[in-house]
């Protein structure tokens, strides 16, 4: 494949500073098509992506428009499911943002779906693409600070007047953040408690405190989108020799160790330039393209999204249980 030609799905602010912006870091991409609800949009991508680019009102007509090689997703929230299975049926390469869909019987519904499509399907899970995760995930299986016994990420952010699907928030933002916690230990939890609430009614509170089981080590995301400190995510694993404290958007990584009191700060540079303000993005992305281009396997495919969203429906079980809630696995979805 000479040129990989790509639709997008959405015109808005992700899309615009991060899906761009990898494309652009691709000379054997080109950009072909792209699809808006509002005439404002449309405006703005004849003027920011030229004349060349077919421009739509909807992903209806994108889909029935000049072939593409693949569509990238960027729209809002109670969209996901009917664009997902468009695009699906349309069996076009796909690369999406979670959630699936809007409430949990809609993501249920999706996952067999999701896991018996032929195309290529790539969520979009900047975290566990980062340069920095991967290379804390290295020092731990080098056994830098030993033996394993926890690890806790945390976000903060002022995201609540932002709106967002009525899920648990721990559900809502799990794609992303329970990524995080699986691609830096490098395995899957068993079960999940959830401790959530606070600040709204409805499901998606602003606080979330969710506990997963990794056998014989626990792991914790606590998400809080209502602070009114900056923007941050910080991942901190405990070992019997020391601890280990990751800065995602700062790119470095604390070491702390019995044997060296001191400490050591290392600062990762990520392996290709940062998009959206999220590092990872950009590797999603060229990981995208390339399973598109030649046909390697991509990590976030169908089974690897499916565990995440079984993650997921377990984490809204236990909020209403307020107990334990084993996890789900995707092998035992049909394929």
């Amino acid at each position: 494949m000479s040129v990989i030609r790509v639709g997008l799905i959405g015109y808005g602010g992700w899309t615009r500073l991060a899906f761009v912006p990898a494309l652009r870091q691709h000379d054997r991409v080109r950009i072909v098509s792209a699809a808006a609800f509002s005439k404002a949009s449309q405006e703005r991508i004849r003027e920011e992506l030229g004349p060349d680019v077919e421009v739509y009102g909807g992903f209806e007509a994108l889909l029935n428009g000049p072939e593409v090689d693949a569509v990238m997703m960027a729209i809002p929230d109670s969209i996901h499911e009917a664009a997902m299975n468009a695009v699906l049926d349309a069996g076009v390469a796909a690369y999406y943002e979670p959630p699936l869909a809007d409430c949990p019987d809609g993501i249920r519904k999706m996952l067999n779906r999701l896991v018996e499509a032929d195309q290529v399907t790539h969520g979009d899970l900047e975290i566990g693409f980062a340069t920095v995760v991967h290379r804390a995930a290295d020092l731990l299986r080098q056994g830098a600070i030993g033996t394993l016994q926890a690890v806790h990420l945390k976000l903060r952010s002022d995201w609540a007047g932002f709106g967002g699907p009525d899920l648990c928030l721990a559900h809502h933002l799990g794609p992303w953040y329970v990524d995080g916690l699986n691609s830096i230990l490098g395995r899957l939890p068993e079960r999940v408690l959830v401790m959530d609430g606070h600040g709204q009614t409805g499901r998606r509170q602003f606080h979330s405190l969710a506990h997963f089981d990794y056998g014989e080590l626990w792991g914790t995301i606590h998400l809080n989108i209502n602070s009114v400190d900056k923007l941050e995510t910080t991942i901190e694993v405990t070992g019997d020799e020391g601890d280990l404290t990751v800065d995602y958007f700062k790119n470095t990584i604390n070491l702390l160790m019995k044997s060296h009191s001191e400490g050591e700060v290392i600062r990762v540079e990520p392996s290709m330039p940062v998009v959206g303000g999220w590092p990872g993005e950009a590797e999603s992305v060229a990981e995208f393209l390339e399973t598109v281009e030649k046909g390697t396997p991509n990590r976030t495919d169908g089974q690897m999204a499916a565990q995440l969203y079984l993650t997921g429906l377990a984490i809204e079980r236990s909020r209403d249980s307020g107990g334990w809630v084993e996890i789900e696995d995707a092998a035992g979805l049909e394929s």
